[in-house]
């Protein structure tokens, strides 16, 4: 099981966005790269954190990278793979120039039960050729999340599903290779809610309240996990908890932000289940805002 180690990083600090659940449009007061609802680039701040991020990460996965014991995944999301680009191209002029991101949508945004279609992120193709050369175009994602979002409790399974096919992936990879006897270190970029639920996850602790602030995700935060050696890898993709996904991991980082000037930032969890499914067209209600409540419409509602 090559596979020991993850790593997930959330992206850093963004521009926001405002959602009218009553038509089901995203705006924002930016031009956004992709020209795609609820796809923002970094703030100036966050672009800061990715720039700290990458000076710290690029150091700790050196040996990683020069021994091909690295993998890279992230959201398609511009902020995600935004967030990565200090480290990669740190590793890529000085270690490896061939190490490549995969764009994995199962570790997408969570955007809530709604009955309109949610956002997207841009074809892999078009952020390889605009923006991140890095990005690998010809990998194809293990799971796409439903075009229509998702309740609170599917994202999580809808993640348990995601680290499975990914994880089994690369485990046959390496031993295809008769490179089966190696520990690999797999590194996410994603969001926060995707975070949450890859912790719980990972090692199986769901809580009966999934509100509960038990796995952190500030901005650029960084959370390791380490795979148990008593399993060999499960099919229990549908059965993770109590034993967690792939034989089950230990938390050993909760969201650690000692490489940021900042500290711990925009820390964030569930704040009951976002769902816009029972508004449809036409319903006269102002717009939702990160906390899951609505706006009284006196000013546009922005979420962070």
């Amino acid at each position: 099981m090559p596979v020991t180690e993850i790593l997930l990083l959330r992206h850093g600090h963004r521009i926001a966005w405002t959602l009218d659940p009553t038509t089901g449009e995203y705006t924002a007061n930016h031009p956004f790269p992709t020209r795609l609802p609820a796809d923002p680039p970094l703030a100036s701040h966050g672009v800061d954190q990715a720039e700290e991020t990458g000076v710290y990460l690029s150091k700790e996965l050196e040996t990683l990278a020069r021994q091909g014991r690295l993998r890279v995944y992230s959201s398609l999301f511009y902020r995600c793979l935004q967030t990565l680009k200090p480290t990669i191209e740190r590793l890529r002029r000085d270690v490896d120039p061939d190490l490549k991101v995969r764009g994995e949508r199962g570790f997408s945004e969570w955007f809530g039960k709604a009955w309109f279609e949610q956002p997207i992120p841009a074809d892999p193709s078009r952020l390889k050729r605009q923006f991140f050369p890095y990005l690998d175009d010809q990998y194809e994602s293990k799971l796409i999340p439903d075009r229509h979002g998702e309740h609170i409790l599917k994202i999580h399974d809808r993640i348990a599903v995601a680290f499975h096919r990914v994880i089994k992936d690369i485990d046959e990879e390496y031993e295809a290779a008769g490179r089966g006897s190696d520990e690999v270190t797999l590194l996410i970029c994603g969001h926060a809610a995707q975070i949450i639920c890859s912790g719980r996850v990972l090692t199986g602790n769901m809580p009966d309240d999934p509100d509960e602030d038990d796995f952190q995700c500030f901005t650029c935060g960084l959370s390791k996990f380490r795979r148990r050696q008593i399993t060999s890898s499960d099919n229990n993709e549908e059965h993770w908890r109590g034993m967690g996904i792939a034989g089950g991991w230990d938390c050993i980082l909760n969201s650690w932000c000692g490489h940021l000037s900042g500290g711990e930032e925009r820390g964030w969890h569930f704040h009951g289940d976002e769902s816009f499914d029972s508004y449809g067209p036409g319903h006269n209600q102002g717009p939702i805002v990160s906390d899951g409540g609505l706006h009284d419409g006196s000013a546009p509602a922005a979420k962070l």
